[in-house]
């Protein structure tokens, strides 16, 4: 039976309302009572719930206000931090055939075999689906990596806490050799990660043959984010300040729904930035997010999710700590200037978050405040934070996937 008492844990010490010092909880309550979570899909509610929010000047102050002080402070209030990383590591088919040889009397694959009698290991290996990873086809595809095998490192039987490794090359069509690693650093301690790590280690014939191939691992993917604890995304207006067209998606996008998650940036093919409203997007998951929704703290995810090979540098994970950071460009229209739109301008404002959408509602805002000969102001997160706070968990993070036995 899965130990849920890790996840609890985990929404505790990440959300637990307690643990903030500038979050009011009168507005705090206000906020949580825009999210409706009975549904079977979590959403915000009705747009003219949120809309009477948008119009509260008191409430839009106290949003305001965590922004400013998150932005001019984050060394103290904030945290960049790391959810999720994914590695492609080439190796030899010798390497994959030491991780399927079958042993034992049921002739299984020995990535199955984990821990002893004497001292059972804190997770289980099971076996998982590379459809979606194959872009849903059974047959490779002349110049992608095709997967042959898929397994979940599962701890203490608690899919919440898991890390997936995948097997590039065992079928006779493909020439090439990779594993593929995923696993997300919030959701696993040191001590888990390095246990899933060493396994694979001893699987592909020990210590000095796993940092061969790993010293020379590349990074097919990363996600840097920062949480904003007390801010609603309703009340975030956020764009990149680049003079580059720049795609944009809203989800939802009908113009009836509240955006839930904006991703600014081609989701499908480049690096983006994503907002999104971080309690709705987990209580899809963790029933446990629903049962502890009182004692939580409404909160904001801004993060960035980094595909290498679509960005003109390098991909090698011992070069993670220079990767360029795009969380610099992301500017956030101050709630303040709320008031000064109209009922109609605040619903178009809560239905289309797009990059234009959100520039023009700039535009808007400006021209009222010009007419008073009063600036708009934006916040903005420092750009030598940002690059400190990457060095730091990009650091951890080379250390930990390259020494996993140090």
């Amino acid at each position: 039976m899965a130990d849920r008492k890790n996840t609890q844990s985990w929404i505790r010490s990440t959300f637990d309302k307690s643990r903030y010092e500038l979050i009011n909880d009168k507005y705090n309550s206000q906020l949580l009572a825009l999210l409706d979570l009975d549904n079977t899909e979590p959403s915000f509610k009705q747009i003219n719930n949120v809309t009477a929010k948008l119009q509260d000047k008191t409430l839009c102050r106290y949003q305001a206000m965590l922004l400013q002080i998150y932005c001019n402070e984050p060394q103290r209030y904030l945290r960049l931090d790391c959810d999720q990383i994914t590695l492609t590591v080439r190796c030899s088919i010798k390497d994959i055939d030491s991780l399927l040889k079958p042993i034992g009397a049921k002739n299984r694959p020995r990535i199955y075999k984990a821990g002893t009698a004497a001292k059972p290991a804190d997770f289980t290996v099971f076996p998982t689906s590379t459809y979606e990873l194959n872009g849903g086809g059974s047959r490779p595809i002349y110049g992608k990596p095709f997967y042959s095998h898929g397994f979940e490192f599962r701890f203490y039987g608690d899919n919440y806490k898991s890390l997936f490794l995948y097997l590039e090359g065992n079928e006779k069509e493909s020439g090439k050799y990779s594993l593929r690693i995923s696993f997300n650093p919030n959701k696993l301690t040191r001590d888990e990660i390095k246990q899933a790590l060493i396994h694979i280690q001893k699987r592909i014939g020990g210590e000095y043959r796993y940092t061969q191939l790993f010293s020379k691992a590349k990074v097919t993917r990363i996600d840097f984010g920062i949480l904003l604890p007390g801010v609603s995304s309703a009340f975030v207006q956020a764009f990149r300040d680049n003079t580059k067209s720049l795609k944009s998606h809203c989800i939802p996008l009908n113009g009836q729904q509240v955006v839930e998650t904006t991703y600014l940036g081609s989701k499908s093919n480049a690096s983006h930035c994503i907002v999104y409203e971080k309690l709705l997007k987990e209580s899809r998951g963790y029933t446990e997010v629903r049962h502890l929704l009182d004692q939580l703290a409404i909160t904001t995810r801004i993060e960035f999710s980094h595909i290498p090979n679509r960005e003109k540098h390098s991909s090698e994970l011992w070069s993670l700590s220079t990767f360029p950071s795009r969380l610099k460009q992301i500017r956030v229209i101050s709630p303040k200037y709320f008031h000064l739109l109209s009922d109609g301008m605040l619903k178009a404002m809560l239905t289309d978050k797009r990059q234009e959408s959100v520039k023009k509602m700039r535009k808007c805002i400006r021209s009222k405040l010009i007419k008073n000969r009063k600036r708009l102001r934006v916040h903005k997160i420092g750009q030598g934070w940002l690059k400190e706070e990457q060095k730091v968990v990009a650091s951890s993070l080379i250390n930990l996937i390259i020494n996993p036995n140090s």
